[in-house]
């Protein structure tokens, strides 16, 4: 057989179902044996490129299991970077398959002919430019090793023409799907954390993304269960705890931190990071960040420990691993009493809730974030992409469950929210709806996507928090060096019909002004059999909390 039948049949070996692509001269002679295939991998074609990555990103968030994207070369190809370094900041794993130039037309400028490996490569988990028929089948059945183990993340293959159509030698009978074997925490490290936490007077345990992606949520909080000691989340793990446990101490951070979180870390000594990577805007200012606090991280990538700093205890293994031995241990100790404010949490939660009933015109975003909390059930999936939208919605929506909250964490990246919700919808067990959060710039990034929504009957729902400003630029500009210049968009709530760009994609839409209307809205949404996208005009000069460091963040919606 053929490498791009080699390639189908080790994908369908590894249990992929679904692609999301754009086809090409340049990958045709792989489209011609994914067409043979149709009816076990379903095909989305997507209206960008770049989208064709976020919507496979956007499926394995839902799903946990692994989709393809496939482009052409050159510009195709290219395309495709943003989408690779969004999932791969967030250790998202998927396969991206780029077209190529024949090899012998490699490094001579040749139509649509770029080194893609090498452009990717410094954004991707792994890319590789396929151009040896003896090791071809070796090197895709090590991209789907690279993408699972360790700290997961997307594996470009660059593959030229002919090499696609280049015959092979692969049985697919005999081929066994990848195993994966993560590093393991010694018992030692676990019996030091232990230690640690059983000396602490107020402890606790930071969850991160990586926690979720182990499937260690729920082992997680029954260790915190008997040990008595509150969580806290990064935003990556959002819904990873119900924002009702009683054991929820909310979300530190700078931008898309709570005050219950930031509150409950500061009074901390010791810290149990699982999952996690210390990222900037979590942290804020690092000193205030540690104070006189000791850390214990564990986490599956060794470089991430020691890497924003050295922690008093760091553990390489896999979470799922740490977490379980973490339970073992507290399950022989029995149950703990942990300090006196943990029996506070939910009143204390309650009482440094940020304010979302607001009632003025025109609408104040922060009442957006409270309608979605009523609207939609715990089933409902959200996206978000970046800016004062996404800090709002990582602020104060309340998630219920994990892989039900999808933002793109790392990268920011505008645009991510539309494909991403289609690869999530496309993707869940559930079948369950999908909500974009996003602004009204942020929509003109991925528009087209709706097209693809509504061709592949995907009923995603788009919540515009139109505040016609770059806000989140307009609030740096502003508070930071004091002037306002170039992000102001009045048009967006005036000339610029969202409503009927919608329309013009086949999806159904309406504009709404007041806050009473907004629930009203939301309900139509979800009873709609396609795509439908909510413009909901909200107050220009509405700014997010946040702050340089966790100990001070400016709050303005109070």
């Amino acid at each position: 057989m053929n490498l791009s039948q080699a390639i189908i049949e080790i994908c369908l070996k590894e249990g992929i179902t679904d692609a999301f692509g754009i086809p090409g001269a340049g990958c045709n002679a792989f489209y011609d044996a994914l067409k043979d295939v149709k009816e076990k991998i379903h095909h989305i074609t997507m209206r960008h490129e770049e989208c064709c990555v976020h919507a496979a990103d956007g499926y394995f968030r839902a799903s946990g299991r692994m989709a393809l994207a496939v482009c052409t070369s050159g510009p195709g190809a290219t395309n495709f970077v943003t989408g690779v370094y969004t999932a791969n900041i967030d250790s998202i794993p998927l396969i991206a398959i780029t077209g190529q130039a024949v090899r012998a037309q490699l490094g001579k400028d040749a139509f649509q002919c770029v080194d893609m490996a090498d452009i990717v490569r410094p954004v991707a988990k792994h890319a590789v430019c396929i151009t040896n028929p003896k090791t071809a089948v070796d090197e895709v059945i090590q991209a789907f090793r690279l993408a699972k183990s360790g700290k997961p993340g997307p594996v470009v293959l660059d593959i030229p023409l002919d090499m696609q159509k280049a015959e092979v030698d692969f049985d697919p009978d005999t081929y066994v799907p990848v195993k994966v074997e993560n590093p393991k925490a010694s018992p030692a490290a676990i019996a030091a954390a232990m230690d640690l936490l059983q000396s602490a007077e107020n402890p606790v345990i930071l969850m991160g993304g990586g926690v979720v992606l182990a499937g260690a949520e729920k082992e997680l909080m029954e260790f915190a269960r008997i040990m008595d000691i509150p969580v806290v989340i990064t935003y990556m793990a959002k819904g990873a705890v119900s924002t009702d446990h009683p054991l929820y101490a909310g979300m530190p951070g700078i931008q898309c931190g709570n005050p219950m979180g930031n509150k409950t870390f500061l009074e901390s000594d010791v810290v149990l990071a699982v999952g996690n990577r210390f990222t900037d805007r979590h942290t804020g200012a690092l000193d205030v960040y540690r104070g006189a606090r000791r850390f214990i991280h564990i986490n599956v990538e060794p470089k991430e420990i020691g890497k924003i700093f050295q922690p008093d205890l760091g553990i390489v293994a896999d979470a799922k691993d740490a977490v379980g031995q973490l339970l073992a241990a507290a399950g022989r100790l029995g149950q703990q009493k942990g300090a006196s404010r943990v029996a506070g949490i939910p009143a204390e939660r309650e009482r440094l809730k940020r304010k979302t009933d607001h009632d003025c015109v025109p609408i104040n975003p922060h009442r957006v974030f409270g309608e979605l909390n009523r609207a939609f059930g715990e089933d409902t999936m959200f996206t978000t992409g970046c800016g004062i939208t996404q800090i709002w919605s990582g602020q104060m929506q309340e998630i219920h469950r994990a892989r039900r909250y999808f933002p793109s964490g790392g990268a920011g990246c505008l645009g991510w929210d539309i494909p991403g919700a289609i690869g999530a919808m496309v993707g869940d067990e559930k079948k369950a709806k999908c909500v974009c959060v996003m602004g009204d710039f942020g929509f003109t990034f991925h528009a087209q996507e709706l097209a693809t929504a509504a061709t592949n009957q995907v009923p995603l729902i788009v919540c515009i928090v139109n505040n016609a400003y770059l806000g989140l630029i307009r609030q740096n500009q502003k508070f930071a060096y004091d002037y306002e210049y170039g992000v102001a968009m009045p048009e967006n709530q005036g000339e610029i019909d969202y409503v009927m760009v919608a329309k013009g994609f086949n999806c159904e839409a309406e504009r709404v002004f007041r806050p009473e209307e907004i629930a009203g809205a939301f309900e139509r949404a979800k009873a709609s059999e396609k795509p439908y996208v909510i413009d909901i005009v909200c107050e220009p000069q509405a700014h997010c909390s946040m702050g340089n460091d966790i100990a001070h963040i400016r709050e303005f919606n109070v």
